[in-house]
């Protein structure tokens, strides 16, 4: 049962990438926005659990702290999944993710659980690491390109690095004796996400304030898209929000399932892998994005790696 689970936790987690993609496409960017986004994400996230699970109905100190340290990480997930978004291809972001969200808590297994590696593993583990220099190549030869590279590049070690953090604290939390439900978990995740997001964009609210800014609330919550702002777009970019969010809190969902049973050293070279060729089979579908000479090869060398990651 448990690889059912799996299977569906990874087409809502490729389909999120799809949702964040169309929500940058249309927006400004900046932190603002990226917290604009959040705020949505969590409150739209938290009333489907809510409708889905039921109210929340377990707390612990050690989860709320897990849960704490698992927003952190994804508000930092979120700025720069958004942000990287606006410099290059939905398949190397979503490389990326899921790359750390397997290495990190394969590296976690081993050190801190006790769980075995075999040669094949390790091989494995050195090839997808190497799978993500080609993925990062972009054309680009003027001041202005290359910084974008650079914004790029950052963007996606943070990607790589948060969501394999977030995916250590999820399996600490799965294991321990002060673990709650999956619905309480997850709605105490998104509630202390929700709030630093709003405290943090009142804060830059504040500073736009100080600057002379003469609407700092009416400019920091509607005036986030490209083009003029109207209320059809407003819904459309809360929409494709809430549908992010709904991809995301039932991926995690499912994928919190597995972690109860499945050992983490095959349940990420699972996920990641799946993950990784719907994302770039969805960015070729939906945003026309060319699988380069470099990004084909980036490709395969992940899927190699992920393969050898699987032989016990």
């Amino acid at each position: 049962m448990e690889y059912i689970y799996l299977l569906i936790a990874c087409t809502f987690f490729s389909l999120q990438f799809i949702f964040q993609k169309l929500f940058e496409r249309r927006t400004i960017g900046g932190l603002g926005v990226c917290l604009w986004n959040m705020i949505v994400c969590c409150t739209i996230g938290s009333i489907f659990l809510v409708i889905k699970s039921g109210f929340p109905t377990q707390f612990t100190w050690g989860a709320f702290i897990l849960a704490f340290l698992t927003s952190a990480c994804g508000i930092i997930c979120t700025v720069s999944t958004i942000t990287a978004m606006s410099y290059g291809k939905v398949s190397v972001v979503t490389t990326f993710c899921l790359a750390g969200g397997m290495i990190v808590p394969f590296v976690f297994g081993i050190a801190a659980l006790n769980e075995t590696a075999g040669l094949f593993k390790w091989i494995g583990m050195a090839i997808l690491c190497i799978s993500l220099i080609p993925a990062l190549i972009q054309k680009g030869d003027s001041a202005v390109e290359k910084k974008g590279n650079l914004k790029f590049i950052i963007c996606n070690i943070l990607i790589f690095m948060t969501n394999g953090i977030i995916s250590v604290f999820s399996k600490i939390h799965q294991i321990s004796d002060f673990a709650v439900d999956e619905t309480s978990y997850l709605c105490t995740s998104a509630a202390i996400r929700l709030v630093t997001s709003i405290l943090i964009l009142l804060l830059l609210a504040f500073v736009k304030k100080n600057k002379g800014d003469a609407a700092p609330i009416k400019n920091t919550l509607w005036e986030i898209g490209r083009e003029k702002m109207n209320m059809k777009l407003y819904i459309y970019l809360i929409v494709v929000s809430g549908t992010y969010a709904v991809c995301n809190t039932l991926g995690e969902t499912f994928n919190l399932y597995c972690m109860k049973t499945m050992d983490a050293s095959i349940q990420f070279p699972v996920l990641s892998a799946v993950v990784i060729i719907m994302g770039a089979i969805f960015g070729r579908l939906f945003f026309k994005e060319k699988i380069t000479k470099s990004s084909a090869l980036s490709l395969i060398l992940s899927v190699i790696g992920i393969g050898l990651f699987m032989i016990q």
